[in-house]
């Protein structure tokens, strides 16, 4: 079962209410809630939020503990040593960022061409 379909399991298993009932709050159908609950389709950022906030939730970035910047994700690359292929990102001109040097560099290309912020 993905994220998803764990957030939004417990989120209304916690407001106490039905499949039928968040489906009629959410405007969509139960059969729906159910695809969604199971894991077998994932909801939009959208979808997943406004079904959350039918059971009192509220969808938020950041409470993953993902990386807020590209300082703190790189900071999870320090002390490594040579990465294996699982931990190599490609970019989508062949790139491959392997280290926190290597994503630093990126980033700061990107900020250079005006498509990252600090």
């Amino acid at each position: 079962m993905g994220t998803a379909a764990q957030l939004l399991r417990n989120a209304r298993r916690e407001a106490g209410i039905t499949m039928a009932e968040l489906a009629k709050r959410a405007g969509t159908s139960k059969p729906t809630i159910s695809r969604y609950e199971n894991g077998l389709v994932d909801p939009r950022v959208e979808t997943l939020d406004r079904l959350l906030k039918a059971c009192g939730h509220e969808l938020r970035s950041g409470a993953t503990g993902l990386p807020v910047s590209v300082d703190e994700l790189c900071k999870r690359f320090e002390g490594i040593a040579e990465p294996t292929d699982d931990d190599v990102t490609r970019t989508t001109d062949g790139r491959e960022i392997r280290t926190a040097d290597d994503l630093s560099a990126f980033a700061e290309e990107l900020r250079n061409l005006g498509l990252l912020t600090r």
